[in-house]
Protein backbone atom coordinates (compact mmCIF):
# COMPACT_ATOMS: atom_id res chain seq x y z
CA UNK A 1 0.00 0.00 0.00
CA UNK A 2 1.63 3.20 -1.12
CA UNK A 3 2.04 5.89 1.66
CA UNK A 4 -0.93 8.47 1.41
CA UNK A 5 1.93 11.31 2.12
CA UNK A 6 3.30 10.62 -1.22
CA UNK A 7 0.15 10.81 -4.32
CA UNK A 8 3.45 9.88 -6.72
CA UNK A 9 7.13 10.39 -7.39
CA UNK A 10 8.15 13.45 -6.07
CA UNK A 11 12.05 13.87 -4.82
CA UNK A 12 11.78 17.61 -4.40
CA UNK A 13 9.45 20.28 -2.72
CA UNK A 14 7.82 23.19 -4.98
CA UNK A 15 9.73 25.44 -3.21
CA UNK A 16 12.63 24.00 -3.96
CA UNK A 17 12.26 23.24 -7.20
CA UNK A 18 10.96 27.12 -7.15
CA UNK A 19 14.39 28.12 -5.45
CA UNK A 20 16.81 25.74 -7.67
CA UNK A 21 15.32 26.66 -11.41
CA UNK A 22 14.09 30.44 -10.50
CA UNK A 23 11.00 29.71 -11.43
CA UNK A 24 8.55 32.99 -11.35
CA UNK A 25 4.91 33.36 -11.41
CA UNK A 26 3.79 33.12 -15.30
CA UNK A 27 0.34 35.26 -16.30
CA UNK A 28 -1.41 31.80 -17.09
CA UNK A 29 -1.07 30.33 -13.73
CA UNK A 30 1.47 28.40 -12.18
CA UNK A 31 5.67 29.29 -12.49
CA UNK A 32 8.08 29.02 -15.16
CA UNK A 33 11.36 29.77 -16.44
CA UNK A 34 12.79 30.25 -19.84
CA UNK A 35 15.61 28.23 -20.40
CA UNK A 36 16.52 28.13 -23.95
CA UNK A 37 15.33 30.14 -27.34
CA UNK A 38 17.49 29.12 -30.39
CA UNK A 39 19.26 31.93 -32.14
CA UNK A 40 18.46 31.37 -36.01
CA UNK A 41 14.91 32.83 -36.69
CA UNK A 42 12.33 31.85 -39.94
CA UNK A 43 8.99 33.55 -41.50
CA UNK A 44 6.63 31.82 -39.37
CA UNK A 45 3.35 30.69 -40.92
CA UNK A 46 1.28 31.58 -38.15
CA UNK A 47 2.44 35.01 -37.76
CA UNK A 48 0.68 37.65 -39.46
CA UNK A 49 2.85 38.09 -42.67
CA UNK A 50 4.92 35.61 -41.77
CA UNK A 51 6.93 37.87 -39.53
CA UNK A 52 10.44 36.32 -38.08
CA UNK A 53 10.07 34.20 -35.29
CA UNK A 54 12.87 32.43 -33.50
CA UNK A 55 12.53 28.65 -34.55
CA UNK A 56 11.86 27.25 -31.30
CA UNK A 57 11.70 27.78 -27.57
CA UNK A 58 11.87 25.91 -24.15
CA UNK A 59 10.90 27.01 -20.66
CA UNK A 60 10.07 24.39 -17.13
CA UNK A 61 6.44 25.10 -15.93
CA UNK A 62 5.11 24.28 -12.59
CA UNK A 63 1.54 24.22 -11.50
CA UNK A 64 1.58 22.95 -7.42
CA UNK A 65 -0.35 23.55 -4.22
CA UNK A 66 -0.14 27.04 -3.14
CA UNK A 67 1.62 27.43 0.09
CA UNK A 68 2.44 30.96 2.43
CA UNK A 69 6.40 30.16 1.28
CA UNK A 70 5.81 30.03 -2.68
CA UNK A 71 6.03 33.14 -4.53
CA UNK A 72 3.08 35.23 -5.27
CA UNK A 73 2.38 37.30 -8.75
CA UNK A 74 2.73 41.30 -8.47
CA UNK A 75 -0.60 43.06 -6.93
CA UNK A 76 0.95 46.83 -7.92
CA UNK A 77 2.72 47.98 -11.33
CA UNK A 78 2.26 47.53 -14.88
CA UNK A 79 2.20 43.49 -14.78
CA UNK A 80 -0.49 43.21 -12.19
CA UNK A 81 -3.45 43.33 -14.54
CA UNK A 82 -1.57 40.29 -16.24
CA UNK A 83 -2.16 38.39 -13.45
CA UNK A 84 -5.53 38.50 -13.34
CA UNK A 85 -7.34 35.11 -11.95
CA UNK A 86 -3.97 33.83 -11.16
CA UNK A 87 -3.50 30.85 -9.85
CA UNK A 88 -0.52 28.45 -8.22
CA UNK A 89 -2.28 25.35 -8.81
CA UNK A 90 -4.71 26.13 -11.74
CA UNK A 91 -4.06 27.52 -15.50
CA UNK A 92 -6.37 29.66 -17.23
CA UNK A 93 -7.37 28.48 -21.28
CA UNK A 94 -5.50 30.14 -24.15
CA UNK A 95 -4.40 29.32 -27.27
CA UNK A 96 -0.74 29.22 -29.21
CA UNK A 97 -0.78 29.36 -32.88
CA UNK A 98 2.90 27.07 -32.53
CA UNK A 99 2.83 23.97 -31.67
CA UNK A 100 4.07 22.67 -28.09
CA UNK A 101 5.57 19.71 -26.88
CA UNK A 102 4.91 18.96 -23.38
CA UNK A 103 7.44 16.96 -21.31
CA UNK A 104 6.70 15.35 -18.00
CA UNK A 105 9.16 15.28 -15.34
CA UNK A 106 7.83 15.07 -11.97
CA UNK A 107 4.14 14.77 -10.41
CA UNK A 108 0.79 15.29 -12.34
CA UNK A 109 -1.30 17.85 -14.25
CA UNK A 110 -4.23 17.45 -16.16
CA UNK A 111 -5.10 19.32 -19.60
CA UNK A 112 -8.43 20.39 -21.17
CA UNK A 113 -7.91 20.97 -24.93
CA UNK A 114 -10.73 22.36 -26.50
CA UNK A 115 -10.69 23.04 -30.63
CA UNK A 116 -10.96 26.68 -31.54
CA UNK A 117 -13.40 27.73 -34.35
CA UNK A 118 -12.04 29.24 -37.51
CA UNK A 119 -9.61 30.98 -38.11
CA UNK A 120 -8.01 30.50 -34.78
CA UNK A 121 -8.38 26.66 -35.57
CA UNK A 122 -10.07 24.06 -37.16
CA UNK A 123 -13.37 24.14 -35.60
CA UNK A 124 -13.09 19.99 -35.22
CA UNK A 125 -16.69 18.62 -33.75
CA UNK A 126 -17.56 15.36 -31.84
CA UNK A 127 -20.44 13.60 -32.70
CA UNK A 128 -23.35 15.90 -31.02
CA UNK A 129 -21.64 18.71 -33.03
CA UNK A 130 -20.21 20.22 -30.00
CA UNK A 131 -16.13 21.27 -30.15
CA UNK A 132 -13.88 18.39 -29.63
CA UNK A 133 -12.52 18.17 -26.34
CA UNK A 134 -9.85 16.14 -24.75
CA UNK A 135 -8.83 15.61 -21.42
CA UNK A 136 -5.11 14.25 -20.88
CA UNK A 137 -3.43 13.43 -17.69
CA UNK A 138 0.73 13.63 -18.19
CA UNK A 139 2.02 11.69 -15.02
CA UNK A 140 3.94 8.00 -14.77
CA UNK A 141 1.32 5.92 -14.16
CA UNK A 142 0.64 4.66 -17.68
CA UNK A 143 -1.62 1.85 -16.45
CA UNK A 144 -4.04 4.63 -15.97
CA UNK A 145 -3.30 6.59 -19.37
CA UNK A 146 -0.92 9.26 -18.09
CA UNK A 147 1.39 10.18 -20.15
CA UNK A 148 4.90 11.48 -20.35
CA UNK A 149 4.33 13.39 -23.38
CA UNK A 150 1.67 15.45 -24.74
CA UNK A 151 1.90 17.63 -28.29
CA UNK A 152 -0.74 20.39 -28.65
CA UNK A 153 -0.68 21.74 -31.69
CA UNK A 154 -1.71 25.45 -32.66
CA UNK A 155 -5.56 26.21 -32.89
CA UNK A 156 -6.09 24.59 -29.57
CA UNK A 157 -7.47 25.86 -26.50
CA UNK A 158 -5.60 24.86 -23.04
CA UNK A 159 -5.72 25.30 -19.58
CA UNK A 160 -3.50 22.86 -17.60
CA UNK A 161 -4.32 22.13 -13.39
CA UNK A 162 -3.34 20.09 -10.68
CA UNK A 163 -6.11 17.32 -11.21
CA UNK A 164 -8.71 18.18 -8.74
CA UNK A 165 -8.60 14.68 -6.41
CA UNK A 166 -4.81 15.78 -5.88
CA UNK A 167 -6.24 18.89 -4.58
CA UNK A 168 -8.76 17.13 -2.19
CA UNK A 169 -5.92 14.94 -0.90
CA UNK A 170 -4.14 18.09 0.12
CA UNK A 171 -7.87 19.37 1.98
CA UNK A 172 -8.49 15.98 3.84
CA UNK A 173 -4.76 15.96 4.72
CA UNK A 174 -4.02 13.29 3.05
CA UNK A 175 -0.84 14.47 1.21
CA UNK A 176 1.62 16.35 1.34
CA UNK A 177 1.09 19.98 -0.20
CA UNK A 178 4.72 20.33 -0.80
CA UNK A 179 4.50 17.70 -3.20
CA UNK A 180 1.61 18.00 -4.99
CA UNK A 181 1.96 19.57 -8.39
CA UNK A 182 3.85 19.03 -11.62
CA UNK A 183 7.23 20.10 -13.58
CA UNK A 184 7.22 19.75 -17.43
CA UNK A 185 8.90 21.48 -19.93
CA UNK A 186 7.64 22.79 -22.81
CA UNK A 187 9.04 23.38 -26.31
CA UNK A 188 7.58 25.62 -28.72
CA UNK A 189 8.11 25.43 -32.23
CA UNK A 190 8.25 28.22 -34.06
CA UNK A 191 9.23 29.62 -30.62
CA UNK A 192 6.99 31.22 -28.42
CA UNK A 193 5.69 35.10 -29.60
CA UNK A 194 2.80 36.78 -27.23
CA UNK A 195 1.84 38.26 -30.91
CA UNK A 196 1.14 34.73 -31.40
CA UNK A 197 -1.29 34.08 -28.30
CA UNK A 198 -4.26 34.75 -26.99
CA UNK A 199 -6.73 33.99 -24.10
CA UNK A 200 -10.00 32.52 -23.61
CA UNK A 201 -12.49 35.32 -22.68
CA UNK A 202 -16.56 34.56 -21.57
CA UNK A 203 -17.73 36.21 -25.21
CA UNK A 204 -15.16 33.66 -26.65
CA UNK A 205 -16.53 30.88 -24.43
CA UNK A 206 -20.44 31.62 -25.20
CA UNK A 207 -19.46 31.78 -29.03
CA UNK A 208 -17.17 28.53 -28.92
CA UNK A 209 -20.88 26.79 -27.18
CA UNK A 210 -23.49 28.53 -29.02
CA UNK A 211 -26.54 26.02 -28.74
CA UNK A 212 -29.00 25.27 -26.29
CA UNK A 213 -26.57 23.95 -23.91
CA UNK A 214 -24.35 26.81 -23.85
CA UNK A 215 -25.07 27.85 -20.09
CA UNK A 216 -24.24 24.38 -18.79
CA UNK A 217 -20.63 24.62 -21.13
CA UNK A 218 -20.49 28.38 -19.38
CA UNK A 219 -20.58 27.46 -16.34
CA UNK A 220 -18.09 24.40 -16.64
CA UNK A 221 -15.67 26.52 -18.09
CA UNK A 222 -15.81 29.57 -16.65
CA UNK A 223 -13.46 29.13 -13.79
CA UNK A 224 -10.77 28.47 -16.74
CA UNK A 225 -11.43 32.26 -18.07
CA UNK A 226 -9.05 34.71 -17.11
CA UNK A 227 -11.40 37.77 -17.09
CA UNK A 228 -15.48 37.58 -16.53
Amino acid sequence: MKNPARLYSYPQTNKQLIDHYKLQPHPEGGYYALTWVQDETIPSPFATDKAERNIASVIYYLLCQPGPSLPGPPTSGDDAKLFQRWNADIGVFHLNKSATMHVHHAGRTRYTLISAKAPLGKGLVDERGLPLTRVVTMGEDFERGEVRQLLVEGGWWKVSEVPPEDRRAVEERSADPQRVGALITECVTPGFHWDDHTYLNVERLKDLFAGPHQDEHVEKYRQYVKDE
